[in-house]
């Protein structure tokens, strides 16, 4: 099985916690359109892997090349709230009402990056943050793993049946 191991600084580590929190706090986000049931080894299995390296200088991923796909989505998605972030507390004045549609993610962005509470377009900057680190994954080696993977699975069910000419 193909892994890829990232090492991430504080900042990253925190930002890839972030992205996964959201991915997660997404109905439907986990479930393999394929085969309709949750991914075996998907975003989940990464959270509590990642939140126990918060603390340190640096954190360390292995990533399958589907979590590396996932977690890519996932950073994209979680840079475009940001990008909207400062927008919302503006709209949101002194209310309790959440910057967010994710749940949970106004309480995880703050508890992550408390400078936001202050500075609301520091979100922004996190933004920009976030967009250079998903071009540093290795997202097109994992594409290509997992074609491959889809191929020789393809190849081996139709090994399985080859005398069954009339099925194919």
């Amino acid at each position: 099985m193909t892994l890829f191991a990232v090492r991430l600084p504080q900042h990253q580590a925190r930002l890839v916690a972030l992205a996964i929190s959201y991915h997660l706090s997404r109905p439907g986000s986990e479930i393999d359109p394929e085969t309709l049931s949750n991914y075996r080894h998907g975003l989940t299995e990464l959270r509590p892997a990642l939140d126990t390296q918060l603390n340190g200088d640096s954190a360390v991923l292995e990533l399958s090349p589907l979590q590396t796909t996932l977690l890519a989505t996932a950073l994209s998605s979680v840079a475009s709230e940001l990008k909207m972030y400062s927008v919302f507390d503006t709209m949101a004045g002194q209310s309790r009402r959440p910057r967010s549609t994710a749940p949970g993610f106004d309480e995880r962005l703050r508890t992550l990056f408390p400078e936001v509470a202050g500075d609301p377009d520091y979100a922004s900057q996190l933004a920009g943050d976030i967009i250079m680190l998903r071009r540093d994954l290795p997202l097109g080696r994992a594409q290509e793993v997992i074609k491959e993977q889809r191929e020789a699975a393809a190849a081996r069910r139709d090994r399985k049946r080859w005398w069954q000419f009339w099925r194919r």
